[in-house]
């Protein structure tokens, strides 16, 4: 953890300050100065830690040296020997309850490879990920999942009958103005200000105001006129990274409250809130599969299933799930979004390097947005998670829904200043 710390130093993190403070508050006053003495951390580090020294070398006990055993342990990132000395002295003293909470949660997390854990969260491998998400990982080893859930319990929340009823309740009030199954092929600005917009079934139609609510990533599908998206804006968003994020849900009789998920080096896995379904969730090339091989990527995890869980049923074969709302399937399924056409990936995030040009906003009309999406002429708008200002819960679909009313609202502004209130009104 102090060498976690010490990284957000060298990197003159922001949060490095706030970070360090939270960590030691949980902490006992006690600490051993020569383990930092022989670590060599950067300045500011050490500066930090000289703070924190003075009631914190205090050992004396039989039980102050088995405190500081396993401490020396948790700090050389070796939790598993921290959390036996714990065991060991647990009959004999009772420990605080938050402490031994601290211990287990940056332990587990810490054991179970939090590079890997933070790889599968954001979508890509940890080489592929921008410093700025260094702090999700700092929460991750305090026990949490990312700033926005920075408490080891998390509260789920889905909508009755699936979230696709969202799609399906705004697609009914929408009725025949909605097109399916008609991809953009095209934009190019006419004479009056319009856009003039061609689709792949030949169809062609005339806007006067564009939402784009589509992924950074089907953009290298569609032909922009330098007077619709300048080429600089245009390859910046065509530079948006997308995670390559798979799942597999694998129904079980039971629900079994005492099952845990499992973890390899191709995908981690964890239960419903019912303990009833497993889902496996992919990364990579093993997230890349299609209808035909998908059971060739499920027999490659096939057998950690079956160590891990007795009443994993082996002879069910996965298929991969249709485009259709409440279907049924006898067993596992599956789908993988790097090998959607329509979405040719997950979710966004930041590569090294784009940290400034995809966390710059600015105000537009009142409403702050980010300075990539933000509106082109009052008349082309951005939406989607990529182009949301919710800093903590990027990739939901809170990010979403944040970018789409946010827009709805500038429209809705824009259209009451230039139209008059009686016709706007009608």
């Amino acid at each position: 953890m102090l060498d976690l710390l010490n990284f957000f130093y060298e990197k003159e993190c922001p949060f490095a300050e706030e970070c360090f403070d939270t960590y030691f508050q949980s902490l006992p006053k006690k600490l051993d100065v020569e383990q930092i003495k022989e670590n060599g951390y950067c300045t500011k580090m050490a500066e930090a830690l000289l703070k924190q020294i003075p009631e914190r070398f205090q050992w004396k006990t039989e039980e102050d040296l088995i405190e500081k055993e396993s401490y020396l342990y948790l700090l050389a990132n070796k939790p598993e020997k921290a959390l036996r000395v714990r065991e060991s002295v647990v009959h004999r003293k009772a420990i605080k309850p938050f402490l031994i909470g601290m211990i287990l949660a940056i332990g587990l997390v810490i054991f179970t490879q939090p590079n890997r854990v933070l790889s599968f969260y954001e979508g890509a491998a940890i080489e592929q990920l921008s410093p700025f998400y260094a702090i999700t990982l700092y929460y991750m080893l305090l026990g949490g999942l990312a700033s926005a859930h920075q408490e080891s319990q998390i509260i789920h929340k889905s909508v009755q009958g699936g979230n696709r009823l969202l799609a399906e309740k705004i697609a009914k009030t929408l009725g025949d103005r909605l097109h399916l199954n008609s991809p953009l092929t095209a934009v190019s600005k006419r004479e009056d200000g319009s856009y003039s917009l061609a689709f792949q079934n030949k169809q062609k139609e005339i806007a006067d105001i564009l939402i784009l609510a589509i992924p950074c990533s089907v953009y290298t599908d569609i032909a922009f006129e330098t007077t619709v998206l300048p080429i600089e804006r245009l390859e910046a968003i065509k530079n948006v990274q997308y995670g390559t994020n798979a799942k597999i849900l694998i129904p079980f009789l039971k629900n079994d409250l005492k099952r845990t998920g499992l973890l390899n080096n191709r995908c981690i896995s964890f239960f419903d809130p019912n303990h009833q379904v497993l889902i496996l969730f992919y990364i990579g090339e093993a997230s890349k599969f299609s209808k035909d091989t998908i059971a060739e990527t499920y027999d490659k995890d096939r057998s950690m299933l079956e160590i891990g869980y007795e009443d994993f049923c082996t002879n069910l074969n996965p298929v991969l799930a249709k485009d259709e709302s409440f279907g049924t399937y006898e067993g596992p399924v599956g789908y993988s979004w790097p090998k959607d056409p329509y979405a040719k990936g997950s979710y966004s995030y930041i590569a090294p390097g784009q940290e400034a040009i995809l966390t710059a906003v600015q105000e537009e009309r009142g409403e702050v947005v980010k300075t990539l999406f933000a509106p082109i002429d009052q008349k082309i708008y951005f939406a989607g998670e990529h182009a949301s200002i919710l800093s903590k819960v990027p990739g939901t679909m809170e990010a979403a829904c944040e970018s789409g009313e946010r827009v709805a609202r500038m429209i809705f502004n824009t259209l009451q200043t230039y139209i008059p209130e009686q016709v706007f009104r009608q």
